[in-house]
C-alpha cells in the first residue's frame, strides 16, 4: 500500500472547489520551470478533498525522490521499464484502496467505467498497432498531468518510452476492467515480469600513491594560503616525510589502515634524533633502528608528527582518495606536562652564562652571539622573532624604545619575516638595562649607517628561517656552560621560559603581560572587545619590574655597545 501523506496542508479552496497544490524545492524549480503543482480535485466537499489530496501528497513526495536521485528522467530501456511497473504497480493498489475505503478517485482517467474502459482498451490495441507514436505520447502527457508521475518536461517521450508507456496503461485497463467482474486472477498471467534496473558499475577510482597524494595535498594547501609561509610549508611536509620513509612513497594511500600506522609511530620512537646528520644518512630505518641509539626522538615530537599526519589524512578523505581517516587517536601519552619539557634557567646559571668567557673576554666573534641571549632574557621573544629583526623593528612608541614583533617586509618591500601566529605581532618596550646602559638602539642604527637593512646581517637564511646558524652556535655555547639540573631541557627559548617564570613567580602574568609575551588572550572579552594595550602601559605594568638580580654590567665593556 503506498504511503499515504498525512496532512492536509496541500489543500486550498477557489471558489466552491478544492485544489491540490504541492511546492517544488527551490533547487528544482530551475529544472523543471515551475515553483509549484496545483490541480482540481473537482469537489467542493472538505471530507471527500482529504483524501485526494493525501493520495496526490504521497505520489509527489515519490516523484520529487525520483527525480532528485536522478531516476527521472528516462534515458535507457531497462530503467522504464523498472519505472513503468512500479507505476502500474502503484495505481493498481490506489485503486484497491479508493474502492476498499469508498473514496472518490482523484482523477476518473485510471477508474472503471463500465462500457467507455472496454472502448479505451480496444484504442489503445489500435495505436499499439498501427504505431501512432504521437498520440501515445499524448496519453503519457495526459498521465503526468493527472498527477501519474511527474510534469511532462521531466521526461524524454521518445517512441520507445510512448511505446511501453501504452503497453503498460493497457495492462492496467484490461487488470482493472477484470476486477470490476471479481476477477483478481488475471492480472497475475498478465503482469509483466519483474524488470531489475542494475546499475552500471562504478568507474574504478585512480590508484594514488602516497607520494602523488602527499604532492597534491601540498599544492592544495599552498594554493589556499593555509599555510602561512614557505617555511610552513617544508616544515610540516618534512614531518610527513616520516610516511614515506617508512611505509613506502609508492604505497596506495586508500590501503593504509591503523595498524600501519602504528607500527610507523613505534618505528619513530626507536629512531635517533636528528637522524638527517652525516653519521645517519645513508641508512635505511631498519638499519638505524637496529642501532638500538641512546637517544632517541621524543614522544612530544612523535606525537607532533601524528598530528601533521591525521591533518593530512583529513584531507584525502575529504578528496574521497579514502574512506576515513586511519590516523584518530594514535596520540601517546606523555609523562611529563607541556610545562616540563623546557626548564627556565635559574639565578645561577644566568651567572654562569653572562660570565662565561665569552662574555667576560668580549670574543664572540658575530653580534647577534652576544645580543641574542641578552635580548631573549629582557624580552621573552622567541629565536626567529630576534634574528629576523629590521633595523626600522627598533624604533620609538610613546616616547619609549620598542621592539615591533611584525611580518612586514623591509623598507624596500624585499625581505619578509614571519611571526608565528596573529597575536604574536606585538610591541614590546625595551628594559632599560638595554637603553641606558647597553645602548641597543644605538647599535641598530650603527648597523643602518654600514648600510645593513638588517639589525644582525651575518646570519642568512636557511629553509625560511634567519636563526638557524645562531640556534647552532648557541647550542655549542651552551655546552661548555655549567647548568643546574632541571626536569626540562635548557635550550635557547630557556629564555622565554626565564621571562615568563619571572612574572609567574610574582602573579603578574595578567592579560597586559600576555600581550606583551605574544600569547594570545584566553578570555572571550578581553581577545574580541577593544584595542591593545599602549607601549607605555606594557612598560609600566610588565617591563619596568623585570630584574633577575644578576650582575651584567661588565657587558657594558662589549664592542658591540655604543660607546
Amino acid at each position: 500500500m503506498p504511503q499515504i501523506a498525512r496532512s492536509a496542508n496541500h489543500l486550498y479552496l477557489k471558489g466552491t472547489v478544492y485544489y491540490f497544490r504541492h511546492s517544488i524545492p527551490h533547487n528544482m524549480r530551475e529544472t523543471l520551470g515551475r515553483s509549484e503543482v496545483r490541480m482540481s480535485l473537482q469537489t467542493g466537499y472538505l471530507a471527500e478533498a482529504r483524501p485526494k489530496a493525501r493520495i496526490l501528497a504521497s505520489g509527489m513526495k515519490r516523484i520529487l525522490t525520483q527525480m532528485r536521485n536522478g531516476d527521472i528522467p528516462m534515458d535507457d530501456f531497462d530503467r522504464i521499464k523498472f519505472f513503468l511497473r512500479d507505476f502500474l504497480e502503484r495505481f493498481l493498489k490506489e485503486h484497491e484502496q479508493i474502492a476498499i475505503h469508498g473514496l472518490t478517485p482523484p482523477t476518473q482517467t485510471f477508474q472503471y467505467v463500465p462500457g467507455e474502459t472496454e472502448q479505451l482498451i480496444e484504442h489503445l490495441k489500435g495505436l499499439l498497432l498501427s504505431r501512432d507514436y504521437n498520440t501515445m505520447r499524448e496519453y503519457a502527457i495526459m498521465a503526468t498531468e493527472d498527477g501519474a508521475f511527474g510534469p511532462p518536461q521531466a521526461f524524454d517521450l521518445t517512441d520507445e518510452f510512448a511505446h511501453e508507456f501504452t503497453k503498460t496503461l493497457l495492462s492496467y485497463y484490461r487488470i482493472i476492467s477484470h476486477r470490476a467482474e471479481g476477477d483478481y486472477n488475471y492480472e497475475n498471467s498478465v503482469m509483466p515480469p519483474q524488470a531489475t534496473y542494475t546499475a552500471p558499475p562504478e568507474p574504478k577510482k585512480k590508484l594514488v600513491t602516497l607520494k602523488e597524494a602527499l604532492k597534491q595535498y601540498k599544492a592544495d594547501k599552498i594554493a589556499k594560503k593555509d599555510w602561512k609561509s614557505k617555511s610552513s610549508a617544508n616544515d610540516i611536509m618534512s614531518t610527513l616525510k616520516c610516511l614515506t620513509d617508512i611505509l613506502g612513497e609508492d604505497i596506495p594511500v586508500d590501503t593504509i589502515d591503523r595498524q600501519s600506522l602504528r607500527h610507523m609511530r613505534d618505528t619513530l620512537l626507536q629512531l635517533p634524533t636528528h637522524r638527517n646528520k652525516v653519521i645517519f644518512r645513508d641508512k635505511t630505518i631498519a638499519e638505524l633502528v637496529a642501532l638500538e641509539p641512546d637517544k632517541t626522538i621524543s614522544v612530544r615530537t612523535v606525537n607532533n608528527n601524528l598530528t601533521n599526519c591525521s591533518t593530512f589524512f583529513t584531507w584525502c578523505e575529504d578528496e574521497g582518495l579514502i574512506d576515513r581517516n586511519p590516523c584518530r587517536r594514535l596520540k601517546i601519552k606523555e609523562d611529563k606536562d607541556d610545562i616540563d619539557h623546557r626548564s627556565p634557567f635559574t639565578i645561577q646559571d644566568l651567572h654562569n652564562i653572562f660570565h662565561a668567557p665569552e662574555y667576560v673576554q668580549d670574543s664572540f666573534k658575530h653580534p647577534s652571539d652576544f645580543w641574542g641571549p641578552i635580548l631573549g632574557l629582557y624580552t621573552g621573544a622567541r629565536r626567529e622573532e630576534l634574528c629576523q629583526l629590521h633595523i626600522e623593528d627598533v624604533r620609538q612608541e610613546d616616547g619609549l624604545w620598542v621592539l615591533d614583533i611584525n611580518d612586514n617586509p623591509n623598507i624596500n618591500g624585499f625581505d619578509r619575516k614571519g611571526v608565528k601566529r596573529k597575536h604574536t605581532k606585538r610591541l614590546v618596550p625595551l628594559h632599560p638595562f638595554l637603553v641606558d646602559v647597553l645602548r641597543f638602539p644605538q647599535f641598530a642604527r650603527q648597523q643602518e649607517a654600514k648600510g645593513h637593512l638588517r639589525v644582525f646581517p651575518e646570519l642568512v637564511r636557511i629553509n625560511e628561517k634567519y636563526g638557524h646558524k645562531f640556534g647552532e652556535r648557541f647550542g655549542h655555547f651552551k655546552k661548555t656552560i655549567e647548568l643546574e639540573e632541571a626536569e626540562g631541557v635548557k635550550v635557547f627559548h630557556s629564555f622565554r621560559h626565564t621571562f615568563s617564570n619571572f612574572f609567574k613567580q610574582r602573579e603578574m602574568q595578567t592579560d597586559i603581560f600576555t600581550q606583551t609575551f605574544g600569547h594570545k588572550l584566553k578570555k572571550l572579552a578581553a581577545s574580541t572587545y577593544g584595542g591593545r594595550f599602549p607601549a607605555s602601559l606594557c612598560f609600566e605594568k610588565i617591563i619596568s619590574h623585570l630584574d633577575y638580580e644578576v650582575d651584567l654590567s661588565h657587558l657594558a665593556n662589549s664592542k658591540y655597545v655604543s660607546k
